[in-house]
C-alpha cells in the first residue's frame, strides 16, 4: 500500500524538524555546553567535559574555550591532545602568548623523549610535565628559566578570582577596558576572560560584564538581527523592554524608552559607534537616514534609564548605542538582495579584509519602499501635491568606510566615513502634518587610541530640500532647505589603580560647535558647547561595588539666554552576592537640552481651510533645559546550565520643566499682519517650559531562553504609570500617550538541516494623543483635541534555509501580520508586507 503524499510530506517536515543538532540562541546555547562542560571536567569526568567544551566552541568560538580545553587534555594526562589544543588557541593570538608558547615548548620536548606516558596527576593540576633531565648545562639552564616561568605564570592564573564558579578553569586573559569611543570596541566587547558572559561598552565607557553594569540594559545581536528578518532599526527595537517604537510611515518612525513618546521624540541618544545621530537642529532621530545598514552592526547596547552623568545632554531617558562590526572580523564578500510587496527593493555588497596591521570594511546598499498609506488621493480639486514622489515612503542609496591601522595592542588609529543620500518622511509637531524630505546625510570619524588615552572626532552633515506633501491650493508653501553640520572632539582618559579597594575612572572632555542654516530660524545659527565629565567604579569590599559618575555641560543659552552650565550626576550602588546574580540600585539626574527648533524658530503656519491666514509659531531663547530625576531598582541573574538569564527593573523618574508649545494668544490689531508673508495672524503660540511635573513608575522584566538544543525564547514585558500634578489625565498628554502595557515574545528554532524559523509579536495598549488641531466649528480658533487610539499587536515571522553551506541563505519575511492598524492618529495605516531575501557569501 502507497503511502498518502500528505504523509510523506508530513514525515518529510519532521525529519527537517529533527534532524541533526539544533542550535537556539548562540550565546546561551554555548554557554549552556560550556557551563556543564566545566562542571563534568572539576568532577574528573574529563571526556564527557571536554566534549561538552568542543561543542561551546564549534557554536560560538572563544579562545577561552581552547584554553579550559588544552587544560583539560593536561590535567587528564592526554599530553598530545593538550598540544594540540594549546596550539590552537595561541593561533587567536591570545595576551598570554608568551607563557603559553613556553607551555608548547615544555610538552614538545616532553612529548620528544617518548615519555608521552608520564602524565601530571589529576590531583596536582598545577604540577608540569617533567622531561628528562639535559645532555648540557647550557640546554638544562634554559629549560629551567622556561620552567621557572611556567611556574610563575600558572601560580598567577590559578590565584586569579574566578567569579564563585568551583569548576572554572583558569584563563589568564585580561578583559578589554576602552572607552566606547575606542577603535576596536566591538571586537573587545566580546572578548572577556569569561566565556559566552553578555558584555556591554556603552553603560560604563568600557567592556564589562552586563551583570556588572550601572544601568538596566538590553543587547541585541547580529543573530537577533538576523533572525528577526527585520528590514529597519525601530522594528528591531520593540524588543527591548520598555521600549515606545511608534510607526508614523514606512520611514518615519519615534522611538522612546519609559514614556514621553511624540511626533519628533527627542528624550533618547542614538549613536553609532560613540557617534550621536540625533539631530540637534530638530530634536529627533532621523531613523531612515542613518548611514549605517543592518548587515554591518554587530550588536545594538540599550541603556534604558538617564544617560547623561556620561553622555550629557539628550540622553533624558535612555542611550541606544549601534556598534558595527570592527573592520576586518566578516566576511571578504557578502551580497543580499531583497524583493517584495509594497514595492520593496533592497540590495548591499559587505566587504571585510585586512593587510598587515591595516584592517577595513566597506559596504554600499540601496533601498526603497513604498508608503503603506496616502494621505490625500491624486486629482483633488482642493489639494496640491508637493511630494516628487508621492508614493514612496523611503528610498535611499548609501556607502560606507571604515579602516583601523593597529600599531600595537593599545596603539591604534581608526578613520570611517560614510553617506546616505535618501528621501523619506518626517512627521512635526503642532499644526504640521506629513513632511517629505529629500536629502543627503555624510560623517567623518577618527579615532585614535594611545594607551590610557583616547581621542575621537567626527563632523556630521545632514542637508535638503523638504516640505508638506501636500498644500491646499493657494495656500502658502512652507517648504524650506536645511543645511546642518556639526563638530565634535573628545577626549578620554582611564586608569584602573588600588586605593582602599579597586578603582576603574574614566575621565572625558568635549567640545562641540554646531552649525545651523535654515529659513525656518532665519539668520544662519551658530553655537559652541563644552562638557567634562568623570566616573569612579570602586570595589569596596567584595561583593559590594559603588559608581559613582559626573557630568557638567555648557550650553550657550541655558540661563535665560546666556551660557548656564547642566549637571548630571549619577551614584550606583551593585550587590554580587553569588556568580550570576547582582542588584543595583541607582539614583541619577539627567536633562535635554532646547533645539535650534524650540530656541529661534519663527514660522507663520497656514491654517487649514482658512487661506491668508496663519498661526505663528515662535522659539524662546530663554528656556531652562528639561530636568529628569531618576530612582532604579534592578535584579540581573543568569542560570548557564539552564540557559536562562533574566533584568527585572522598577523605576521613578520625575520630569520637570517639560518644553511644549503654549496655546495659541491672540495678537493686538497691530501686530496680526505679517508682511513678510502678507497673511493675517490669528494668534501666537510659542516654546515654553511646563509648570507641571510629571512622574512616570513602571516595572520591566525581560528574559531570555535556551533551554533545549534548537529553541530559543524572549520575552519582556513593561507596565508604566504617568501621572501630572496639575493636570487630569484625560487633559495630560504625556499621561495618556503612554500606553501602559507592552508585552513582547519571540521564538526561533534552527537545526542542522539548515531551516531556520521564527515568530515575535509585540502588543502595545490604548492610547489618547492631545494633537492641537483647527476646531471643527471655527477653523480660525485652534483646540487641543483628544485623539483615542487602539491597542495593536505587531506581528512578525520568518523561514530561513541555507541552500549552500556557509555560502547561499534564502529567507521569507512577513511583517505586520496581524493585520491593518495606526500607531499615531496622524500616521499611515499600516498593511502586511511580505519579502524574500537572498544572501550570498562566496
Amino acid at each position: 500500500m502507497k503511502t498518502p503524499s500528505a504523509l510523506k510530506r508530513a514525515g518529510l517536515l519532521a525529519l527537517c524538524l529533527c534532524a541533526g543538532e539544533a542550535l537556539a540562541d548562540a550565546r546561551l546555547e554555548a554557554r549552556r555546553h560550556f557551563r556543564n562542560g566545566m562542571s563534568l571536567i572539576a568532577q574528573k569526568q574529563f571526556d564527557e567535559g571536554i566534549s561538552e567544551l568542543e561543542a561551546a566552541y564549534a557554536i560560538k568560538p572563544h579562545p577561552n574555550v581552547l584554553y579550559n580545553i588544552a587544560r583539560a587534555y593536561h590535567d587528564a594526562g592526554r599530553l598530545t591532545e593538550a598540544l594540540d589544543a594549546y596550539q590552537r588557541y595561541l593561533a587567536s593570538n591570545p595576551p598570554d602568548a608568551a607563557t603559553v608558547t613556553t607551555t608548547i615548548a615544555v610538552l614538545e620536548q616532553k612529548l620528544k623523549t617518548g615519555d608521552a606516558t608520564a602524565s601530571t596527576t589529576p590531583d596536582d593540576k598545577s604540577a608540569l610535565p617533567m622531561p628528562p633531565p639535559p645532555a648540557s648545562i647550557q640546554t638544562q639552564q634554559q629549560l629551567g628559566v622556561l620552567l621557572e616561568r611556567l611556574e610563575k605564570a600558572i601560580e598567577r592564573a590559578e590565584s586569579m578570582p574566578t567569579g564563585g564558579a568551583p569548576a572554572a578553569a583558569p584563563a589568564p586573559i585580561a578583559v578589554a577596558s576602552g572607552p566606547v569611543g575606542g577603535v576596536d570596541v566591538a571586537a573587545a566587547a566580546d572578548e572577556g576572560a569569561v566565556p559566552y558572559e553578555e558584555r556591554v561598552v556603552t553603560a560604563s565607557r568600557r567592556a564589562q560584564s552586563s551583570l556588572e553594569a550601572p544601568n538596566a540594559t538590553t543587547v541585541i545581536t547580529a543573530e537577533d538581527i538576523r533572525l528577526s528578518g527585520a528590514t529597519n532599526l525601530p522594528d528591531l527595537l520593540r524588543r527591548v523592554p520598555g521600549a515606545d517604537v511608534m510607526s508614523l510611515g514606512v520611514g518615519s518612525a519615534n522611538v522612546s524608552l519609559r514614556g514621553f513618546n511624540q511626533r519628533i521624540a527627542n528624550k533618547v541618544l542614538v549613536l553609532v559607534d560613540g557617534r550621536t545621530e540625533y539631530q540637534d537642529f530638530l530634536g529627533l532621530t532621523l531613523w531612515s537616514s542613518i548611514p549605517i545598514g543592518l548587515e554591518e552592526i554587530e550588536r545594538i547596547e540599550v541603556i534604558r534609564g538617564p544617560g547623561s552623568a556620561l553622555y550629557g545632554a539628550n540622553a533624558m531617558l535612555g542611550v541606544i548605542n549601534i556598534i558595527t562590526q570592527a573592520p576586518g572580523s566578516g566576511p571578504r564578500a557578502r551580497f543580499s538582495v531583497t524583493g517584495g510587496t509594497g514595492n520593496t527593493a533592497a540590495g548591499s555588497f559587505l566587504s571585510h579584509g585586512k593587510s598587515g596591521a591595516l584592517s577595513y570594511r566597506a559596504a554600499v546598499a540601496y533601498s526603497q519602499a513604498d508608503k503603506w498609506s496616502r494621505d490625500f488621493a491624486s486629482g483633488r480639486p482642493d489639494m496640491e501635491l508637493k511630494d516628487p514622489d508621492p508614493d514612496i515612503g523611503m528610498r535611499g542609496a548609501r556607502g560606507t568606510l571604515s579602516a583601523i591601522y593597529t600599531f600595537a595592542d593599545d596603539r591604534k588609529v581608526g578613520l570611517s566615513g560614510g553617506v546616505h543620500r535618501y528621501t523619506t518622511e518626517i512627521y512635526p509637531l503642532g499644526l504640521l502634518r506629513n513632511y517629505f524630505m529629500d536629502g543627503l546625510n555624510a560623517y567623518a570619524k577618527g579615532d585614535v587610541e594611545l594607551g590610557p588615552l583616547k581621542l575621537k572626532t567626527f563632523w556630521n552633515h545632514i542637508s535638503g530640500d523638504a516640505g508638506p506633501q501636500y498644500e491646499a491650493i493657494g495656500q502658502r508653501s512652507l517648504g524650506t532647505t536645511i543645511s546642518s553640520n556639526l563638530f565634535n572632539a573628545e577626549l578620554l582618559f582611564a586608569r584602573a589603580f588600588h586605593l582602599g579597594g579597586e578603582h576603574q575612572l574614566n575621565v572625558g572632555v568635549e567640545g562641540r560647535l554646531k552649525r545651523v542654516a535654515w529659513n525656518y530660524l532665519g539668520p544662519l545659527r551658530k553655537e559652541v558647547h563644552a562638557a567634562a565629565f568623570v566616573q569612579d567604579e570602586w570595589r569596596l569590599v567584595e561583593p559590594l561595588r559603588l559608581v559613582a559618575s559626573y557630568r557638567v555641560d555648557r550650553h550657550p543659552l541655558l540661563d535665560n539666554g546666556t551660557p548656564g552650565l547642566a549637571h548630571s550626576p549619577r551614584i550606583s550602588a551593585l550587590f554580587i552576592p553569588f556568580e550570576g546574580q547582582a542588584f543595583r540600585a541607582s539614583a541619577a539626574s539627567a536633562f535635554r537640552e532646547p533645539t535650534f527648533l524650540e530656541s529661534y524658530t519663527r514660522i507663520p503656519v497656514p491654517v487649514p481651510g482658512v487661506n491668508g491666514a496663519s498661526a505663528l509659531t515662535t522659539g524662546n531663547t530663554n528656556l531652562r533645559a528639561e530636568r529628569l530625576t531618576a530612582f532604579e531598582l534592578g535584579w540581573r541573574g543568569e542560570a548557564p546550565t539552564l540557559g536562562v538569564d533574566w533584568d527585572v527593573a522598577l523605576y521613578q523618574n520625575t520630569v520637570r520643566d517639560l518644553i511644549g508649545l503654549s496655546a495659541v494668544q491672540r495678537l493686538p490689531a497691530g501686530e496680526s499682519y505679517d508682511a513678510g508673508t502678507g497673511s493675517y495672524l490669528l494668534g501666537r503660540s510659542f516654546f515654553q517650559n511646563e509648570d507641571a511635573v510629571y512622574t512616570a513608575r513602571g516595572v520591566e522584566v525581560g528574559a531570555n531562553m535556551a533551554p533545549v538544543d534548537g529553541l530559543g525564547l524572549k520575552a519582556s514585558a513593561a507596565f508604566q504609570n504617568v501621572t501630572s500634578d496639575r493636570e487630569e489625565k484625560a487633559q495630560c498628554g504625556p499621561c495618556s500617550q503612554a500606553p501602559q502595557l507592552k508585552l513582547y515574545a519571540g521564538v526561533t528554532y534552527r537545526t542542522k538541516a539548515d531551516l531556520e524559523f521564527g515568530v515575535d509579536a509585540a502588543f502595545t495598549s490604548s492610547t489618547t494623543w492631545i494633537e492641537r488641531e483647527p476646531a471643527a466649528a471655527d477653523p480660525t480658533s485652534i483646540e487641543l483635541l483628544s485623539n483615542p487610539l487602539t491597542a495593536y499587536t505587531v506581528v512578525n515571522a520568518r523561514v530561513g534555509y541555507q541552500a549552500v553551506k556557509d555560502t547561499v541563505d534564502v529567507a521569507l519575511v512577513g511583517s505586520h501580520l496581524a493585520g491593518a492598524h495606526s500607531q499615531h492618529p496622524f500616521g499611515n495605516r499600516i498593511e502586511r508586507r511580505v519579502y524574500a531575501t537572498l544572501t550570498v557569501t562566496p
